[in-house]
């Protein structure tokens, strides 16, 4: 995994980096936002950062949200992201 951070002890403790394990960048996921009609998107990761929220190191992901006639990029943040499959790695 691809990390933009300063600090090791800042990704160490960062809210949803145990989930940011398992992400690559190129996979493709999945994620509901939290307003109940809303619908599943779907996206390829771009970039994987930590920002202080409150105080607290907090994993994000940005990400190409895939929509019919264009790619709009999207902070989300790790913890929401289900991985749907993960990027071949070419030699």
């Amino acid at each position: 995994m691809q990390y933009i951070m300063k600090d090791t002890e800042e990704k160490i403790n960062a809210l949803g980096i145990r989930f940011a394990d398992d992400l690559d960048i190129g996979d493709l996921v999945t994620w509901k936002d939290l307003d109940p009609e809303s619908s599943k998107k779907y996206g390829v990761i771009k970039e994987m950062y930590t920002k202080i929220k409150g105080n607290r190191p907090v994993a994000y992901a940005r990400v190409f949200l895939l929509k019919k006639d264009s790619f709009i990029e999207q902070e989300v943040l790790i913890i929401r992201l289900k991985l749907l499959s993960k990027r071949d790695k070419v030699n």
